[in-house]
């Protein structure tokens, strides 16, 4: 009975498992992402679930941590940031894009988007290599990464912003003729334009953008526990075979120093 009692008092004096407090100081991991990129995710309609290479790489930094996930969709990546930054989320899928530099901590790449254009079935256009001409229009998403890159490096031919990621302005100013092309990831194109018809994918692709996990800028130990992680799913083959689960083309495992363009 002595036996017993003591081993009663020995289990209740047992600490329980506390939060991460570097990486979950709530006791949960929450991360946010753009709800659009389903590069980065796909949500069940049916279910509610998140799936995809970010779910995945939110759900084994949790796992380590010994803490539950939260995964939340947001509609743009200017809101994932302010939610890092007010501390609604601990953790932030994103590009690293300059004009993002300064708000929040960014971890290493862990992934690429392919960064292709949109153009209408009749267009004679080929290759993001003849969008660069006089009188030609771009459209792009206000935000989006290719866009900023677009700015950076186009000589010849304007850009038009549309802060609508579900695409229907793309759509429509490709038909109407307002745009000779709409850029952006090719799987967000691809399955946001997939009932409307008359339209086509160019072949070839921009650039790769680097995906990277936004961190709180008060938190460099929460970025260094991450960034060590994602050295070890990349070596390990998590990350390609998160990819490889997730079914969507045009992505691919960031090398190890993949910065942004």
């Amino acid at each position: 009975m002595r036996s017993l009692l003591l081993l009663v008092s020995i289990v209740l004096a047992a600490p329980a498992i506390a939060a991460d407090p570097v990486l979950a100081p709530t006791g949960t991991l929450r991360g946010a992402y753009i709800v659009a990129n389903v590069a980065q995710a796909r949500v069940d309609p049916a279910t509610g679930t998140v799936s995809g290479v970010i779910a995945d790489i939110t759900r084994e930094l949790g796992r380590r941590a010994h803490v539950p996930v939260s995964i939340v969709p947001l509609p743009t990546a200017a809101a994932v940031l302010e939610s890092v930054q007010s501390g609604a989320a601990d953790i932030g899928f994103v590009a690293p894009n300059p004009e993002r530099t300064g708000v929040v901590l960014y971890s290493h790449a862990y992934m690429l988007v392919q960064q292709s254009a949109l153009v209408r079935d009749d267009s004679p256009l080929r290759s993001v290599q003849e969008l660069d001409r006089p009188g030609q229009v771009i459209g792009i998403n206000s935000d989006d990464s290719v866009g900023v890159w677009l700015k950076q490096r186009l000589i010849a031919a304007k850009v038009r912003e549309s802060p609508d990621y579900t695409l229907r302005d793309a759509v429509n100013w490709l038909r109407n003729g307002d745009v000779v092309a709409f850029a952006g990831g090719r799987q967000r194109l691809m399955s946001g334009t997939r009932d409307a018809p008359r339209l086509r994918m160019l072949d070839d692709n921009f650039y790769g953008v680097p995906q990277t996990i936004a961190i709180p800028l008060d938190h460099p130990d929460r970025l260094q526990r991450v960034n060590e992680t994602l050295a070890q799913l990349r070596s390990s083959g998590f990350l390609a075979d998160a990819i490889a689960r997730s079914g969507i083309e045009g992505i691919t495992v960031a090398p190890a120093g993949a910065q942004d363009r």
